[in-house]
């Protein structure tokens, strides 16, 4: 009989090695072969991450077509269940909220903006929502709308300019500038101007806070190596922009003082405020929401009103401008939305706050643009415990997406999902539709929360623009519209339009 070789260090070493990487770099991925889950197949170390390359939505919808709904995917070794079917995304967002309460924990997004409603969890997100909700109650808006048509008169005089001048301009740079001096306006009693003020700080500020890519070295070391977040987390380092959370957080400050120095009674009660009246100073001394089990910290406050101001820019700027980008596409869609808005004003002499909820086919539009173009292309959330869904067993701690955009542009709910058909948001329509194939503010507890204030901008900004312009294309604009290939749904380019004047019937 042969002896046996000796086994030197160096192959125990390497067998040792060997099976480390096979553990770290193989083995999670089995989490869904187990679960009996389809989905694409990862690759070592990175997953599926380099699928983003063609952009999340894109690689989103790709999976959804392929695997029919309920897939699973992975970021580095992280397992990912995506849930497209619209009675389980009910389950997830509604029903069991208790389960799925909270969004996933990511590090690098900085000490301020992780004290905001987006990423707070648990008890910290039932007391701090509890204090930003009445913010945008029925009642409270109301109080904000001689604010925003202040704002929308001054964005209507932009578009006066650009129309006297016939030149073509950057919509999207217009919107960006009136959604900030609202949200500086309604939320924290301060007018800016940007319209005005192209140059202030605040709108470099919106404007680069999150602009960041997927192959950001700290995005790839927080999806990658999440077990390695913590080192960012210890050395105060986070991928959203400094000079951008630095002004915020300044600016905020600057409001709380003046809000303690001034009062002015005859502004409508704003966010700030609210908050104002709610802080408690025992919470920015690290007692926990189980202690105090009401009020906001002076961080939280600072976290919100930074989520605020983003959210403004990015998302409800957007969605004016590519609705008016839309309407300008489409002529006939424009030509109701004018006749509506003439007879609105012929019979309340005024484009009010009562008169702008009283035009069914604007909204329409408006909705037709939040499908094909929503702010986020995914709903994050994760198990707080192991929990059944139809069958699917999800063990706790799993990562459960929902994909907005790939629901919203399934042929199987919506025919020709490309194309845009406001008549989709008749009343009749919406009836006949399931209510979860729809979620650009999300669904459930956790859906946006400045969600009302939002679209009452979109009202009154279009409103108001289309009582004395239309809306024209040139040979500038992009068609079709591009996005950025990163986490959010932003537009790669200017959106360039004109505009033209016109009469009224009412006039």
């Amino acid at each position: 009989m042969l002896d046996l070789l000796p086994l030197s260090p160096t192959w125990v070493l390497a067998g040792l090695f060997a099976v480390l990487s096979y553990w770290f770099l193989v083995w999670p991925f089995s989490t869904f072969k187990k679960l009996g889950i389809p989905g694409p197949k990862p690759v070592p170390l990175f997953g599926n991450y380099l699928g983003y390359r063609k952009g999340m939505g894109n690689f989103d919808q790709e999976c959804y077509q392929k695997y029919n709904k309920v897939y699973g995917f992975f970021e580095g070794q992280q397992p990912i269940l995506m849930v497209g079917d619209l009675k389980l995304v009910r389950e997830i967002t509604v029903k069991k909220t208790n389960i799925f309460q909270n969004r996933r924990d990511l590090a690098g997004r900085g000490e301020i903006f992780g004290a905001s409603v987006a990423a707070l969890k648990d008890d910290d997100w039932k007391r701090v929502r509890g204090v930003i909700s009445p913010t945008f109650s029925t009642g409270k808006l109301k109080q904000m709308s001689p604010h925003l048509e202040r704002c929308a008169a001054n964005f209507i005089s932009k578009l006066d300019e650009n129309c006297q001048d016939g030149t073509v301009f950057d919509m999207k740079k217009l919107t960006g500038a009136f959604s900030l001096d609202v949200t500086s306006s309604t939320a924290f009693g301060v007018d800016v101007d940007s319209l005005n003020n192209p140059d202030n700080p605040l709108v470099w500020s919106a404007k680069n806070m999150f602009d960041f890519s997927f192959y950001n070295p700290l995005v790839l070391i927080v999806i990658l190596f999440p077990q390695l977040a913590w080192i960012l987390e210890f050395c105060g380092v986070n991928f959203m922009n400094k000079k951008s959370i630095t002004y915020f957080s300044d600016a905020v400050d600057h409001a709380i003082n003046m809000k303690r120095e001034v009062s002015d009674k005859e502004r409508p009660p704003d966010f700030l405020q609210l908050a104002l009246a709610a802080h408690n100073e025992e919470l920015d001394n690290g007692v926990s929401a189980n202690t105090a089990k009401w009020g906001i910290s002076k961080k939280e406050i600072k976290g919100n009103a930074v989520l605020f101001w983003a959210a403004g820019y990015e998302s409800t700027s957007n969605t004016i401008a590519l609705t008016a980008y839309n309407l300008a596409l489409h002529q006939e869609a424009q030509d109701r939305c004018i006749e509506e808005i003439d007879a609105v004003i012929k019979k309340h002499g005024v484009l009010d706050y009562k008169a702008i909820h009283e035009l069914p086919y604007l909204e329409m539009c408006i909705n037709e643009t939040l499908r094909i173009f929503p702010s986020t292309t995914r709903i994050d959330r994760v198990a707080k415990e192991d929990v059944d869904l139809d069958g699917i067993r999800i063990p706790a701690g799993m990562l459960v997406f929902v994909p907005v955009w790939s629901i919203h542009m399934d042929a199987d709910i919506w025919p020709e999902p490309e194309e845009f058909r406001p008549e989709r948001f008749s009343k009749e329509a919406v009836a006949a539709r399931d209510p979860y194939a729809y979620l650009p503010f999300g669904s459930g507890p956790r859906n946006c929360a400045g969600m009302r204030l939002s679209l009452l901008e979109l009202r009154f900004s279009l409103a108001k623009a289309l009582e004395k312009f239309r809306f024209v294309t040139c040979k500038e604009t992009v068609i079709p519209v591009r996005f950025k290939k990163s986490m959010l749904n932003q537009i790669d380019h200017e959106v360039w339009l004109k505009v033209e004047a016109r009469t009224p019937t009412h006039a």
